[in-house]
Parts: structure tokens; sequence; C-alpha cells
């Protein structure tokens, strides 16, 4: 199938960046010509584009991804690929979005961005952020399912996705950050239970 053949093709965090890197830089570029101001400026609303990263990503994976009671065809579109990667979480085709679900949902984002500022240019930037914070993702969570990291920080978050997965499937939906699992209570501690789903490459 054409979509399935889309995934196995998308599903290194490397393909992202080629796609996502050239796609900010244009539409920075095109921002600042369009509306130039400050590197000062610039880079704040890049930052504040990250930040949102950090609430899109929890609330997608908290409200969308596990939405599975609600009748089909939705509940494929909204929960179908997460809940098959939750089946089998060491499936590289399974753990990087593919690009027609990423570029869909950007494009929603940037609109949104756009209405609320009233600015295509600094929604564009604040875009920009979004993009630096989604691939930060794909990164982490490829990291968490496939390799087993040295550094402290990465060894930390590698944990907090795993007990997600393998042992609070109804918490600790952040990613890249547990800020948002404390802000909103659904942060847990505890060791990853070990089941017969953590093969080698999801092993904490």
């Amino acid at each position: 199938m054409v979509t399935s053949s889309l995934v196995r093709r998308f599903r290194n965090p490397w393909m992202a960046m080629a796609l996502y890197v050239p796609l900010g830089v244009l539409i920075a570029y095109l921002s600042l010509w369009a509306h130039p101001r400050s590197f000062i400026d610039a880079v704040g609303l890049v930052a504040i584009g990250v930040f949102a990263w950090t609430l899109i990503e929890y609330g997608l994976h908290r409200f969308i991804f596990h939405w599975t009671d609600v009748k089909e065809p939705w509940r494929t579109l909204a929960s179908g690929l997460h809940m098959a990667h939750h089946a089998s979480a060491d499936t590289a085709d399974l753990i990087v979005a593919p690009p027609v679900a990423s570029l869909g949902f950007g494009t929603v984002v940037y609109l949104v961005f756009a209405l609320l500022s009233w600015n295509l240019a600094t929604a564009a930037l604040l875009m920009d952020g979004v993009f630096v914070g989604y691939l930060f993702y794909e990164w982490v969570h490829f990291m968490a399912h496939r390799f087993h990291p040295r550094s402290r920080a990465m060894k930390y978050l590698r944990r907090y996705h795993l007990q997600h997965h393998f042992r609070h499937e109804a918490e600790q939906f952040g990613v890249t950050t547990p800020l948002w699992d404390w802000v909103f209570g659904s942060y847990r501690t505890g060791p990853v239970r070990h089941t017969a789903a953590t093969k080698m490459g999801s092993r904490p």
C-alpha cells in the first residue's frame, strides 16, 4: 500500500530533519523578508514556539493518540497509529510520524498561530519553534525505543517514556519533558515493569 510505503521511508528522524529543516529555513526567510525584526525578537518568537510544542505534544498524546472510545473511522484516524505503536513498541515503522500526518497537523497549528497573532510572519517564526520542538521529540522518541543513551538526561527521558508504555499507560504523556505531566497531575514514578513486549530495543 502507498501509505505503508510512506511510513517505511519516513521511519528515521533524519528523514524528518530532511523535510523540516529546509522548510523551517524557508519560512524564517520569508517571515523576516516580509516583516524585518531584531535577532532577539526573532529568537524570542522561536523560543515561544518551542515552548508551545511541549504543550501540543502533551495534548496530542493524552487526548488524541489515546482516544479509543470513539466510533470508526475517527478512532483509527485519531489513535490507530499510536495504538499500533503501543502494541509493537520496537517496530521502527511506527516510531516516527509519517509526513502526511505531521505536515497536515502542522498546517493547522500554523493557522491557529496566524489567528492568534493576526500576523502571518509572526506565525511563521512561532512555527519554526514548533519544528525545533517536533524534531527534538522525534529524536527522543526514536532514541527511547532503539538505543541505550549514556547521558543522564537522555537516560531519564528514555525511562520516563518507557514507563508510559510498560507501566503507566494512562500517565506519563510527555516525551521531551515531564513539565505538563507535573502541571496536570499525570506524572508517576516507579520502575518499568518488564513484560513480553519489552524487547531489546525498548528495555531500560
